[in-house]
């Protein structure tokens, strides 16, 4: 690829200084001008002509396979327990009420991309509602959860294929096998590129519930882990396992569709941003309709022998050829986790410069080590730390439901507010704002007591499995026969 090591026609001499985050979004350089924000940093870099990556060339379709591609992934196999811990009635009501609720809020942030044409990522919404301090605080929000996924696919994807080689090498050798494919599929600078590959990686993991989905239907009772001991199989419409299952089943469901924190970094790579409407609309449907649907006929085929994932509750042939189909969506998901810091972090070095869109060597040079930062730090921390699934949920607790809930009440406040974007209609100025006042207000309360309540659930869990030793240690090399 000769062309991707071309110089700059512009000398890199000539490039301007990096510019610090602005202030805030409604500050202004001179009169009349436009606030920092108001200006899209991709087209600033084009305006300066030559040879340069183009990154606004996505249609709604691509971004919404992107967006579909990290919002479906190995965790749509969670499912089944989920609607165990809640029953039938209550998994399919509580799935389909967090669907809604997290369309909304991602019609929020839509709209909020579309009054701030320059926010191309949350730590810019942050400069819009709190200067420096909320550009640094939300960069290293988004920079902590990219790193602490990548890390956890790295560790699904050691997992699946321990299953697949019935533990032929040392499970450090397979994730450390997936985070060098992954690193290598994140080379190419645009999502536009990465687009292509998230049709395989949708394709792929609704291709393993459907195969798992009919082999939980056909395969025999006898067949299904620890069976007969917890009695025939059964299930319920209404289920009570108390307050931390019951927690858990709930920010399971939450973290399904967290997808969120990505929507500012697609839409900026649009050629339309207001069109990702149509994308969200389309992964809230059909990641919607699946989650019902794997949720409910697996836990109906398994009652209370479900496991998570729930293909390792079918027979080893099957669960093999699953977790074979699976493994493409797990590396593909957790490329495009790590894209969103990776991106982050260049903007936040170039923004400004002819350097944002250069195809120099230097320029690509800088983007690989970005991205290979970002995977050996997440590969690292998921091997050290004994219990890393735990403090993930905890991680999750704290940004995951802000970026999927609380920050968009809290970006809605803003923009109706004295100095906001939609301050002429302000909080009352109509049925449509007073609604979405008191959704704003909602979303950040429910958003702040799921994380009280997920950070004591994961607590619970470290405590309880560092009493029954079921911790190991760092860099441990031991197959492992449990779900991703």
């Amino acid at each position: 690829m000769p062309q991707l090591f071309e110089a700059d026609n512009e000398k890199q001499s000539s490039a301007r200084e990096v510019s610090p985050p602005p202030s805030t979004a409604d500050d202004v350089t001179s009169a009349g001008s436009k606030s920092p924000l108001d200006i899209d940093a991709f087209d600033e870099a084009a305006a300066g002509g030559g040879d340069q990556i183009s990154y606004k060339n996505m249609g709604w379709i691509k971004a919404g396979a992107l967006i579909m591609a990290e919002t479906i992934a190995l965790g749509i196999l969670s499912f089944p327990s989920v609607f165990y811990r809640l029953g039938m009635f209550a998994g399919v009501f509580t799935t389909v009420a967090f669907a809604l609720l997290s369309w909304q809020t991602g019609y929020v942030l839509v709209q909020f991309k579309v009054n701030h044409p320059g926010v191309m990522n949350f730590a810019d919404a942050g400069t819009v509602i709190a200067g420096k301090r909320g550009f640094w605080l939300f960069g290293v929000m988004l920079t902590v959860k990219s790193v602490f996924i990548s890390g956890s696919h790295a560790l699904s994807g050691a997992i699946a294929l321990d299953n697949i080689s019935s533990h032929a090498i040392c499970k450090i050798a397979w994730s450390a096998i997936v985070a060098i494919t992954a690193f290598l599929l994140t080379v190419p600078r645009t999502f536009e590129k990465l687009s292509y590959i998230s049709f395989v990686s949708v394709t792929c993991i609704l291709t393993a519930c459907v195969i798992t989905i009919a082999a939980a239907g056909n395969q025999s009772p006898a067949d299904l882990p620890k069976y007969p001991s917890l009695g025939p199989v059964r299930w319920k419409a209404f289920e009570n396992h108390g307050l931390v299952d019951t927690v858990n089943a709930l920010t399971d469901i939450i973290f399904a569709f967290g997808g969120h924190v990505a929507i500012f970094s697609f839409a900026s790579e649009m050629r339309k941003p207001a069109d990702f409407k149509y994308s969200l609309a389309l992964v809230q449907i059909v990641a919607t309709l699946w989650y019902v649907v794997v949720g409910a006929t697996i836990y109906r085929f398994g009652g209370q022998y479900v496991t998570s994932p729930a293909l390792t509750m079918t027979s080893k042939p099957v669960r093999i050829t699953a977790y074979s189909i699976a493994l493409v969506s797990i590396i593909i998901s957790g490329v495009v986790a790590s894209y969103i810091a990776a991106k982050f972090i260049f903007l936040t070095l170039f923004r400004g410069t002819p350097h944002l869109t250069s195809r120099s060597p230097r320029t690509w040079g800088v983007w690989i080590l970005i991205c290979a930062a970002i995977w050996i730090t997440g590969w690292i921390i998921a091997e050290v730390i004994p219990f890393f699934s735990d403090l993930l949920s905890i991680i999750s607790s704290i940004l995951t439901v802000w970026f999927t809930y609380g920050l968009s009440g809290v970006l809605w406040l803003h923009d109706h507010g004295p100095r906001g974007k939609s301050r002429h209609e302000g909080y009352f100025g109509s049925w449509r704002a007073r609604v979405g006042f008191g959704m704003s207000v909602f979303v950040i309360a429910m958003s702040a007591v799921i994380m009280v309540l997920g950070i004591y659930s994961a607590v619970t869990s470290i405590v309880d499995n560092y009493a029954s030793g079921a911790y190991g240690h760092p860099f441990l090399c031991a197959s492992s026969s449990g779900g991703a």
